[in-house]
């Protein structure tokens, strides 16, 4: 039984796209989606600066998942996205993970490593959003 769908979240419209596919898929099984965003411990961007934008980009996927009637979790991590997702499935004890191939800029390269990671690492069922 799926009860929480773990949603790794960079900000992109194509992240939207798959919590909105997390928000289909909840509704169907009643599940919980957990939003989560793991700060690049690479990324030099300044760490309040990063937090800030951080915690923006899941205030405001967590509002959309409260608007639709879903229950929502989030978490926000600092690590290394393609080797923290896994820690963090088994953290929040997600059954499914729904994931954007994606992002945009040099997220794009970064976030097609982390889907390879996601894929190879947790071994749950996974829902990958394609544009």
């Amino acid at each position: 039984m799926i009860s929480k769908i773990l949603v790794p979240i960079d900000g992109s419209p194509l992240s939207k796209k798959a919590t909105q596919k997390a928000v289909e898929l909840a509704g169907q099984l009643d599940a919980t989606i957990v939003i989560t965003h793991i700060m690049d411990q690479k990324n030099i961007e300044p760490y309040a600066e990063q937090e800030k934008n951080a915690q923006d980009i899941i205030k405001e996927m967590v509002d959309y998942v409260m608007s639709e009637d879903v229950a929502v979790e989030s978490m926000l991590l600092f690590g290394s996205p393609e080797y923290d997702i896994e820690k963090v499935a088994r953290k929040s004890e997600a059954d499914m993970v729904v994931l954007a191939t994606h992002g945009f800029g040099l997220k794009s390269k970064l976030l097609g490593s982390f889907s390879n990671a996601v894929v190879k690492y947790v071994k749950l069922p996974i829902v990958l959003i394609k544009e």
